[in-house]
């Protein structure tokens, strides 16, 4: 049964993969009206409804998180927004550690393919690896979803996975529902700082980390 459990977790996978490409859901949840529309439409439910939503993008990690993000910061607001993202996040990453962990390496080598598994493998294996995992999931556009499979068959801690990853991805976070909260407010200049301000970390960490991992020279 062990020997079977990676094959029915794969075949999982897929099928779940291919039924949300199917049934439209991909389409629907990467579109910013329709996420606000059933958000806004569950009254006090809609709390979970967002949490669910943000669980749902770090399983089928081809939908953008950012546009979920922003929808939660434009119907709850900045901080309500975050929160409930952040909660369905460190959720969806649980359950991506613990499905990649019954798939196993090789399924996950086919469905995530090998470049994905060796960075995580790369982060948890160096002498500083909840460091090395926190750079990972800080770096913008690394595919932080993909990884949260991948880190089920790295032998890090499932807790401390979730607890190391979900705070690389706050500030990330933070800046989509912000923005959200302030294109709802029609506050567009304080858009524009934020972008700005994002995207000036983004490129000076960048630069840093293009330092850091750059070859010295011989002596």
């Amino acid at each position: 049964m062990k020997r079977l459990l990676p094959v029915i977790a794969g075949i999982v996978l897929v099928l779940v993969f291919w039924a949300v490409w199917q049934s439209g859901l991909f389409s629907q949840l990467s579109d910013y009206e329709t996420l606000v529309a059933s958000m806004r439409s569950s009254g006090l439910s809609g709390y979970f409804v967002c949490i669910g939503i943000q669980f749902l993008q770090v399983m089928v990690f081809m939908i953008p998180g950012e546009i979920t993000q922003f929808a939660a910061g434009y119907v709850f607001g900045a901080w309500k927004g975050f929160l409930l993202s952040l909660v369905g996040i460190m959720l969806g990453s649980a359950a991506a550690y613990g499905f990649g962990k019954v798939a196993g390496r090789p399924i996950l080598r086919k469905v995530l393919g090998k470049k994905t598994l060796d960075r995580m493998n790369h982060a948890i294996g160096s002498s500083r690896a909840p460091m090395a995992l926190f750079i990972l999931f800080l770096v913008p556009g690394a595919p932080k979803d993909a990884m949260s499979y991948g880190a089920g068959v790295s032998g890090f801690p499932m807790g401390r996975f979730v607890l190391i990853s979900g705070l690389a991805r706050i500030p990330a976070l933070l800046a989509s529902t912000l923005m959200g909260s302030q294109v709802y407010d029609r506050d567009y200049g304080a858009v524009v700082i934020t972008t700005v301000a994002t995207a000036g970390m983004a490129v000076a960490f960048w630069l840093y980390q293009r330092k850091a991992t750059r070859p010295r020279p011989s002596q």
